[in-house]
């Protein structure tokens, strides 16, 4: 990750993992932001069924949005990008229709649409051939995606090669 932040003076740096959520930037010096919302966690805590029952999805979408407000002041969006390299990203900008490359962006916009459509499933829709992963865990990752772009306000996230 130390090459990549050489790269970019306006760039926020997002790393998901199971365990928690990290946010690098550099502000004068190098800040680093953890909250300790992973997508293990939100999935063996929330999800007892798959898919997630639309319940389900509502208790985990009130604990994301109590950590986010936690760290919304300390978190630079005016001027800023949003990138990360943490792989399930750039498989759901691909299921929002994003061509694939090394950078992918994916706006927050399509984000929402995917939302949208397992939303539905969650509320008893049969997953089409485009859906194809109803897990516990991919609903973990895309909540959190789709939670952190909208109440940190970024308009799109880019995906990139492994720093």
């Amino acid at each position: 990750m130390q090459n990549s932040l050489a790269m970019g003076e306006h760039t926020v740096y997002l790393q998901i993992t199971e365990t928690e959520s990290t946010f690098t930037f550099k502000q004068p010096g190098i800040t680093k932001v953890t909250l300790p919302v992973g997508f293990g966690l939100v999935s063996n805590a929330y999800f007892k069924h798959t898919p997630p029952t639309y319940s389900e999805i509502e208790y985990a979408i009130n604990f994301i949005e109590d950590e986010i407000e936690k760290i919304v002041p300390m978190i630079p969006v005016d001027g800023f990008r949003l990138v990360s390299e943490t792989p399930f990203i750039k498989g759901m900008a691909s299921l929002a229709g994003v061509s694939d490359s090394d950078e992918m962006i994916l706006s927050r916009d399509s984000l929402e649409c995917l939302f949208g459509l397992y939303a539905e499933i969650a509320m008893g829709k049969r997953p089409s051939a485009y859906e194809p992963d109803i897990s516990p865990k991919f609903y973990a990752q895309l909540l959190m995606l789709r939670e952190f772009m909208h109440h940190l306000k970024f308009a799109q996230i880019t995906t990139t090669p492994t720093w």
